[in-house]
């Protein structure tokens, strides 16, 4: 403050020492170890909305940043809205939401380490385990964001339950994270009585397109491989139409299949099961059979 600044007639000292909310935002000031740390809730409501907001500087890596960092943050959000007993809630396959939060967190681990983050034993970690998870997709991210597009062709394995390791671009295994944590945050919002959530249709298409480059080999690994392309047409936010080869030979396409585009990804996710999955065909049946039954092992779990 200077001393020409006139406050209804006062000097800047005399308005200092007659008003107590000016006085104590200066002591804040001269004396910043008095300062009063924000709350808990506003610290991790402003560090989420920065984390969605946040594009990397490199387009090609933006693509496949944005949509995990926003699903991160969601899910980010999600968990800090969980109570105690929310987090003993069961769930399918990983027992509580504490099981499967340690799960998502191993499976982040896979690229992470890649990354150059430092793995840390989620089990024996004293930190809370919201905080552990969070802290390393953060890593994760912030490492992604300051490489280049070279870097997102180098092959990463990708997770899941597959007895031969998948190896895949890390542009593929960065989908995949966006895949996985949205899918658990759905099995979240089920297992708490919440409503699930479908990603945004730029981001459907790009997990649909991930499971769909993975299925020819998942096709040949239950059984002769078939000399046909497959068309599969996804309807809704996020939907196209995509003919894939199940091998070099594909002469003409077998089967034409149709679905809606999420519930397509929840299938990936073997969040339906293939034998309820609502879908048309036209061609041969066995082989939409087989199609719908091996997009359905393309999950994480």
């Amino acid at each position: 403050m200077t001393d020409s600044y006139l406050y209804n007639g006062q000097s800047s000292d005399d308005h200092v020492s007659s008003c107590p909310d000016c006085s104590a935002a200066i002591a804040l000031l001269d004396e910043p170890e008095t300062a009063v740390r924000p709350p808990a809730p506003l610290r991790e409501a402003v560090l989420s909305m920065a984390r969605r907001r946040r594009s990397p500087a490199v387009t090609p890596v933006a693509t496949v940043a944005a949509p995990y960092a926003e699903q991160v943050a969601l899910m980010d959000d999600l968990l800090s809205e969980l109570s105690l007993p929310d987090w003993e809630a069961p769930v399918a396959k990983h027992g509580t939401i504490r099981g499967l939060v340690e799960h998502l967190a191993a499976n982040d681990a896979t690229v992470a380490t890649f990354m150059g983050v430092p793995r840390e034993d989620v089990a024996a970690s004293a930190a809370p385990l919201h905080r552990r998870w969070r802290e390393q997709a953060g890593s994760l991210l912030q490492r992604v964001s300051t490489g280049n597009a070279v870097l997102l062709d180098v092959e990463v394995t990708l997770a899941g339950p597959s007895p031969v390791p998948v190896r895949a671009p890390l542009r593929q295994a960065l989908v995949q994270r966006t895949f996985e944590t949205w899918t658990h945050a759905d099995d979240i919002r089920t297992a708490t009585d919440r409503s699930r959530a479908a990603p945004r249709p730029e981001h459907v298409r790009m997990i649909a397109e991930f499971g769909l480059a993975l299925l020819p080999r998942a096709m040949n690994l239950r059984g002769p491989r078939r000399d046909v392309s497959v068309t599969i047409v996804l309807t809704g936010p996020g939907g196209g139409t995509w003919t894939i080869p199940l091998s070099p030979a594909s002469d003409h396409v077998g089967v034409l299949l149709s679905a809606d585009a999420v519930d397509f990804c929840r299938l990936l996710a073997n969040r339906w099961l293939p034998g309820c999955f609502p879908y048309a065909a036209e061609g041969d049946p066995a082989l939409a059979r087989d199609l719908v039954r091996a997009a359905a092992t393309l999950g994480c779990d």
